[in-house]
């Protein structure tokens, strides 16, 4: 008997065509897990970013400390100065670099007990002991001596009849306890004008 030939057609094409349960036994095989030897190399390529990745993080994440002490010092030098002359009275700035986080005190005069406000250089907590030293100097014509109190007068001056002030430039240093880049605060006029700076060369507009 004769096969019809619309039968051949469809015989041909069913064979002709993949089974679907192989599409998706093959699909389940390429969908597999990562071999060990993926894993590793995955695993060696993170260590070798991380390894180059680390150091610089480092020094970005000192270098945010640093700026957000020295920014904390310059306020509280500034608020010192306006408040003298807001109230027509002296306002002593005292900082102590010898305490860890480092800190600094707000009076009318260095007598005073307790301060009117005392900072702690700490950014709220979010900068811990070690992370962070000050130190503090006058620097006249380039050559630092330890000084830790400026007095502003009432008028916001720096005032020279005042024998507890060292001579300008009065300046606080900030910088990594590990090492690196500094800032710095810098009082350089009598009138209180303050800037700051960053680097390790005090001649050429950095710090000392």
């Amino acid at each position: 008997m004769k096969t019809p030939p619309i039968l051949l057609k469809l015989l041909h094409n069913s064979a002709a065509k993949p089974s679907p349960n192989f599409n998706k036994t093959a699909s389940r095989k390429d969908e597999g897990g990562f071999t060990l030897l993926e894993v590793l190399v995955i695993a060696l390529i993170v260590g070798i970013l991380s390894s180059i990745a680390a150091p610089s993080w480092e020094v970005f994440i000192n270098r945010q400390r640093v700026r957000t002490v020295n920014d904390r010092v310059l306020q509280s030098l500034r608020t010192a100065q306006s408040e003298a002359k807001r109230t027509k009275s002296d306002r002593v700035v005292t900082l102590n670099p010898l305490v860890d986080p480092p800190t600094a005190t707000i009076k009318t005069d260095p007598a005073q007990n307790p301060p009117l406000q005392t900072v702690t250089f700490d950014a709220g907590g979010e900068i811990k002991p070690g992370q962070v030293k000050l130190s503090v100097a006058s620097c006249p014509n380039n050559n630092c001596t330890d000084a830790t109190q400026l007095t502003f007068n009432y008028n916001g001056v720096v005032d020279r009849s005042n024998s507890n002030n060292p001579e300008l430039p009065f300046v606080v240093t900030v910088a990594p306890a590990g090492g690196g880049t500094k800032q710095c605060v810098i009082v350089e006029t009598l009138l209180g004008g303050m800037r700051t700076a960053e680097g390790n060369d005090l001649a050429n507009g950095g710090c000392p």
